[in-house]
């Protein structure tokens, strides 16, 4: 199936919450938010913030129908509010779990974890610690903020880490916190999601890198931990 993108860009937040509950009403799935920052070198005094909005709609029987009040309200809204002409852009359908591979990057971590998909060539320095990663559907590629900030911790606590240590991660999606603690030294890491997707690939993850015997992945939550009767952990990672 192919989709419209319906994308507008606004400059202040007023207008952006306006249109975001425009598309929320009336478009697939909610809407999407890009903030563009400009370089501020160039500029003087105040800068809008720039905001592209966009929401999506399957191009089937009732495309127009459903098109046909977002057009409206956003025609209303331009009357009231600084909003730049609406784009209408037609998507082919894709492969969206694979697509984003052909813009992925190695990313490295601190000085030497780093982080790749599995089929990609690396050539790492003599002390890297190179990570696989399939992530699939499941969240965890390196790339989002919140996982970046957990890794970067667990990299400063590498010296800390020990043979001994037991490591608990909540929410594990493709199971990239666990792997990473378990390469930094930690003895054994329990990774636990209630998601089945991303339990599958978290385990195929952990196989990937050959840490079967360090990573454990399971399903469950909190209350897996008091059924199981599972010993204290000196560490805890949480990203969901």
């Amino acid at each position: 199936m192919n989709w419209l993108e319906i994308s507008v860009q606004v400059e202040d937040e007023e207008t952006a919450k306006l249109v975001c509950e425009l598309f929320d009403q009336h478009g697939q799935g909610g809407a999407v938010q890009e903030r563009v920052f400009l370089d501020i070198d160039k500029f003087h005094g105040d800068i809008p913030p720039r905001t592209t909005i966009k929401t999506y709609l399957p191009l089937n029987g009732n495309a127009n129908e459903r098109r046909h009040p977002i057009k409206e309200g956003l025609s209303h809204l331009a009357k009231l509010y600084p909003l730049l002409t609406p784009r209408f852009k037609e998507l082919q359908e894709q492969d969206w779990a694979n697509a984003w591979k052909a813009y992925f990057r190695p990313q490295r971590i601190g000085q030497n974890l780093v982080f790749k998909l599995a089929e990609q060539d690396f050539s790492p320095a003599e002390d890297d610690i190179v990570i696989d990663l399939e992530p699939g559907m499941a969240f965890g590629t390196g790339l989002h903020p919140t996982t970046r900030m957990c890794l970067v911790c667990l990299v400063c606590l590498e010296k800390h880490l020990s043979v001994e240590d037991r490591v608990l991660d909540m929410g594990t999606g493709s199971g990239i916190l666990a792997i990473a603690a378990a390469r930094l030294g930690a003895a054994s890491v329990l990774a636990l999601d209630n998601d089945p997707v991303a339990i599958q690939i978290a385990r195929g993850n952990v196989s990937l890198n050959g840490l079967a015997g360090a990573v454990e992945v399971q399903t469950g939550s909190l209350a897996y931990l008091t059924e199981t009767s599972r010993p204290l952990f000196d560490g805890i990672t949480i990203n969901i």
